[in-house]
């Protein structure tokens, strides 16, 4: 199953942060947890593609963002089917 998280911004100021949550971010996409990260235009927080998890588990797997351990953004997680009718 692949799961479609937003994030919204929490608007606390993410600069000491940014390095390691691109570290880690690279480090999940590496794992194949992530398959795809995107900014929204206003710059409200991401959307990541999640790929071959839950959105229990992505909960779990994501808790290790440094935005998410500093209460830098809230997720909203959103299953998807991987195999829509014909």
């Amino acid at each position: 199953m692949k799961v479609l998280v937003i994030g919204h911004l929490t608007g606390k100021d993410i600069g000491p942060h940014l390095q390691a949550e691109g570290r880690r971010v690279a480090e999940l996409r590496a794992e194949g947890l992530i398959r795809d990260v995107f900014l929204k235009a206003d710059r409200s927080g991401p959307i990541l593609l999640l790929n071959d998890t839950t959105a229990d588990k992505a909960r779990e797997q994501l808790a290790s963002l440094p935005f998410v351990e500093h209460d830098l953004v809230n997720f909203e997680f959103i299953e998807l089917n991987d195999n829509p009718p014909a």
